[in-house]
């Protein structure tokens, strides 16, 4: 069990560490905290940076004994230790050192009370007059009341409004881990509200200004807001000149370069713009796609990139996307999404949580994204737009350990999730030399009310992810700072967007019992404040004290052979302009050489950009891709994956690998993915039951996801069903209160609608999918109803909630849920839909119980029926094999979808991916053949002992127990 806070503070000691400053410079106290290996203590530090940080002492934090030497303890003035001191032996040496023990008494304010005097007192006479003269020096801080700022804290005083900074003065009350600084970029008059920004290949910045936020939407796309060019003329660090490229847009939310223009997501569109003069501004205005929500202006579609694949990325929150497209009805919203340059062929990705803002990807090109609320960071996992109608299956999912954020002060305003993440936007990774080793590799998430840029973690975490505290880049204590963008720029130093704000918080609406006071709601869903500001912004650089001047500073006019070396940067920013120059201008001249990345097999990562490129340039070939499936890099093995085509010739490279029982499970997720895709045949069927049967794929949360996908997209049964849990699942049998016998009725949210919402019995032609009887709820208004039963549950099992439904006049959704496990089926919507079946699978933990609600959550009419919860078990066949017959072995073994051939020779046929099998039998025992088809990794052939992994896989994973056999006997005959 974890020790509490009192706990904690009992017994840590207080480290301080006088040292000796040779600058007379005035600045904050800089304090290095050390935390307890292995427990929370992020929580114990972030009280003491609350209460303290508007005082400007400022807290660095670490639990990793590796990261503290002398020379990292010698820029502190001071170190708190919160771990045993033999935990991190280098403080001992040459640092003057002693050991406080403050008493904790009270609450964590008297604790922050406490520490705050010791450290004054330990730092020293002269180390304290130059904190004295900073904190004499800043700006000062003008406040006053105000009426319209809302109190959802409920604190006993709302916060009064701070005046803005000046740049100097914002700066002053802005934090960067120590060995890095602050310097700004551009600010007001000259750029205003910058939302979103993005590089062009010359390393100038281009900048989203959305003045009419949030209320200044216009239907007709013509307001107030522009894209502006941003450039450091002089190299002095400071944008000098700026350009507007394009005006008279409305919010504009993000913008991408492609096909020598840039895309913006300003919803309901997507506009290409692109200049063809040369002067810098957009001639070409053209509208590529439309159905973007504008309902609300926080839940628009946002954050374009350019994806690994080639293809164009972003996001959506709650006003999400609904058009037909391609041909097709699309309605989807929270979460990512992809399409082409020219706006064709978009696909919904990854289903979050709740209003989302944001998307990303690591250096494997797996995908992130994160939501506002209390989800910061997700892993994507399993492509939604491969969903059959009907099944919910986990595509994404929240991976961040810490819900809470390190503010530096109190005076943060949030409408809920207080201390959390309430305003979370971005999740953009960081990789670049000129940042320091600790952080690579981390993802960035901005949270403007508290004002700060959180660092995640992330690693892998079976066949997903897990994103672990990452601590700090900035927080500030300027009530005005608002990060709300952050990406690694050109330069490798981590570039953010200050809009600059007062109020943040858009809604809900405040009122008097929530907020304190009646306000409107305006037009794009805020409420309504004179408060807002509509002229401020800033865009700052974090810059790593150890940086150096970054080798690649344009890639204008670049030759092929210097793209494709910038392929290979460190900075992930740069690689991706590589590739994408490479794609659009149809560089087919670096075909060998892009070949040769790629087959080098050294784990660089230019190999997955060169692997991308070729197939951008429709050059990647058959030898290419299958040394790419083959390679000693997972992550370089899942992007040959991914660009496998779903065809013959991509089945055939598939099983020409080991890639469906890869070791690595994050590829391995990705591989079975890539079989849901393939054409369903019987080779494909018992691959896809041998996937499900197997231990770790049914163990693993995403593994166990994908083959319950396969089941359903294969139609393989690889459970079957227990009794059927709930009571009257028909609805046949009728009570006297009118509800089916074993059900209650239960309503949320206190709405007004629930007062008229009538549940009842339907008989009638069309009104049931079975039986005599189905369940009908009918609404005047928004209501939020279900009717209930409660069931047992066996823990750590697998179970299927599944039923049917239909709706007219339908306002909103229809869906099956368990109150209790917080799992649901997809929603039946729509003003008109027939009957239709939902399903979601679960596992019960440690739950023994279930509330299965019949959930109508809209106005109109929702009918229900044949609902069923039922347990899924493994299905164990047990099946007769006759011996092996070696006449079916050879058409095993030159014909099946999983063809031996394909890696091996035989009589003049096959590739050399594996050893050639003429005579094998006279090489070999039969025990021997038999191991190297169920287990190949565990004796390497002769001449191929230097790979550390057999690219076979196991063909149990692929062959039925009776093809084994056939093939081995087959394999017997092959004698000299």
């Amino acid at each position: 069990m974890k020790p509490s806070f009192r706990q904690l503070g009992v017994a840590a000691s207080l480290l301080l560490t006088q040292l000796l400053l040779d600058d007379a410079n005035a600045s904050p106290l800089r304090i290095l905290f050390l935390g307890a290996a292995g427990t929370n203590t992020t929580r114990h530090a972030h009280a003491l940076m609350r209460d303290l940080g508007r005082d400007a002492i400022w807290f660095d934090y670490t639990a990793d004994p590796k990261l503290v030497n002398a020379g990292w303890i010698a820029k502190f003035d001071a170190v708190l230790l919160d771990a045993p001191k033999e935990g991190f032996p280098a403080l001992g040496g040459a640092a003057a050192t002693k050991t406080v023990t403050p008493d904790f008494i009270g609450t964590e304010a008297d604790w922050a009370a406490t520490a705050r005097a010791q450290i004054i007192g330990a730092v020293g006479p002269a180390r304290r007059k130059q904190w004295e003269d900073f904190l004499a020096q800043r700006e000062a801080e003008q406040r006053e009341p105000s009426p319209t700022i809302a109190n959802y804290e409920r604190r006993r005083e709302p916060v009064s409004f701070q005046h803005p900074f000046s740049v100097k003065g914002s700066v002053e009350r802005t934090q960067v881990p120590i060995d890095m600084r602050l310097e700004l970029f551009a600010a007001e008059p000259d750029i205003a509200k910058p939302i979103a920004f993005a590089w062009d290949e010359r390393g100038r910045l281009w900048v989203c200004e959305t003045r009419d936020y949030p209320h200044g939407v216009q239907p007709a796309g013509e307001g107030n807001d522009s894209i502006k060019i941003c450039e450091d003329t002089n190299g002095d660090g400071k944008a000098d000149k700026f350009t507007v490229f394009a005006d008279k847009l409305n919010i504009p939310t993000s913008l991408v370069f492609a096909n020598g223009g840039i895309i913006v997501t300003q919803p309901p569109r997507l506009l290409f713009l692109k200049d063809t003069n040369g002067d810098d501004q957009a001639d070409v205005r053209e509208v590529i796609m439309t159905g973007w929500g504008i309902g609300d202006t926080h839940a628009q579609a946002n954050s374009l990139h350019y994806g690994y694949d080639n293809w164009l990325y972003g996001c959506v929150g709650y006003s999400g996307f609904s058009a037909n497209t391609g041909g097709r009805d699309q309605r989807f919203a929270q979460g990512t999404f992809r399409f082409k340059a020219n706006g064709s062929g978009l696909e919904f990705l990854h289903q979050f949580s709740n209003n989302s803002w944001g998307q990303s990807a690591n250096a494997a090109g797996d995908q992130f994204g994160g939501t506002a609320n209390n989800a910061p960071i997700f892993f994507g996992g399993i492509p939604a737009s491969l969903l059959p109608p009907g099944l919910r299956v986990m595509t994404a999912k929240k991976i961040n350990v810490e819900d809470k954020v390190h503010t530096i002060t109190p005076n943060f305003r949030q409408v809920d999730v207080f201390g959390g993440y309430t305003a979370a936007a971005g999740s953009a990774f960081i990789y670049s030399a000129n940042l320091p080793p600790r952080v690579q590799g981390m993802a960035m998430v901005c949270e403007p009310t508290m004002k700060t840029i959180s660092l995640m973690d992330v690693q892998p975490s079976g066949a997903g992810y897990v994103a672990n505290d990452g601590f700090n880049l900035v927080a500030s204590t300027d009530e005005w700072m608002s990060p709300v963008f952050a990406e690694v720029g050109p330069d490798g130093a981590v570039w953010f967007s200050d809009w600059q704000n007062f109020i943040i918080q858009h809604n809900p609406t405040p009122s008097a019992q929530r907020g304190g006071y009646e306000a409107k709601t305006g037009v794009g869903g805020a409420h309504e404040n004179p408060l807002r500001d509509h002229a401020r912004g800033r865009i700052y650089r974090v810059v790593w004290n150890g940086a150096k001047k970054p080798a690649l500073t344009t890639l204008a006019g670049a030759t092929s052979a210097a793209l494709v070396h910038a392929l290979g940067n460190d900075n992930q920013f740069w690689r991706l302009t590589a590739q994408r120059l490479l794609v659009e201008g149809g560089r087919k001249d670096t075909a060998d050489s892009l070949k040769k990345i790629v087959m080098a097999n050294d784990g660089a990562v230019a190999a997955i950009h060169a692997l991308w490129t070729l197939d951008g340039l429709a050059l990647l070939d058959d030898d290419t891709h299958r040394r790419a499936l083959l390679a000693k890099d997972a992550a370089l093995r899942r992007n040959a994956v991914r660009a496998l085509s779903a065809d013959a010739r991509g089945r055939a490279l598939y099983f020409s690998s080991g890639v469906i029982s890869d070791p690595s499970l994050v590829t391995r997720l990705a591989a079975l993915t890539k079989l849901s895709q393939f054409p369903t045949d019987d080779a494909i069927k018992t691959a896809v039951k041998s996937q499900a049967a197997k231990a770790d794929n049914r163990t693993d949360e995403w593994l166990s996801e994908i083959t319950r996908l396969l089941a359903r997209v294969h139609q393989v049964e690889t459970y079957r069903e227990g009794p059927n849990l709930l009571p009257n699942p028909g609805f046949e049998i009728v009570g006297a209160d009118g509800l089916p016998e074993g059900w209650k009725r239960r309503d949320y949210q206190n709405l007004a609608g629930n007062r008229d919402v009538t549940w009842s019995v339907a008989s009638g032609a069309g009104e049931t999918h079975a039986g005599k009887n189905a369940m009908r709820a009918n609404a005047a208004d928004n209501a939020d109803t279900s009717i209930f039963a409660d069931v047992e549950l066996k823990p750590n099992s697998q179970y299927r909630l599944s039923g049917w439904a239909m709706g007219r006049n339908l306002r909103g959704k229809l869906s099956y849920n368990d109150h209790l496990g917080r799992i649901e089926t997809d929603p039946v919507r729509g003003s008109a839909v027939g009957w239709r079946e939902v399903e979601t699978t679960f596992s019960s933990g440690n739950r023994t119980r279930a509330s299965i609600n019949v959930l109508f959550v809209a106005s109109g009419d929702g009918w229900f029926d044949d609902v069923k919860l039922v347990e899924q078990i493994p299905v164990s066949e047990t099946v007769s094999i006759a011996a092996g017959d070696s006449r079916r072995g050879e058409s095993i073994f030159f014909k099946h979808t999983a063809a031996c051939v394909l890696c091996h020779q035989l009589k003049g046929q096959g590739s050399n991916v594996g050893p050639p099998l003429d005579g094998i039998a006279s090489r070999q025992t039969a025990d021997y053949i038999r191991e190297s088809l169920l287990e190949p990794s565990k004796q390497l052939a002769k001449g191929f002992e230097q790979l550390e992994l057999s690219p076979m896989p196991s063909m149990g994973d692929i062959f039925s127990a009776q093809e084994l056999a056939d093939v081995q006997a087959f394999l017997q005959t092959l004698k000299q």
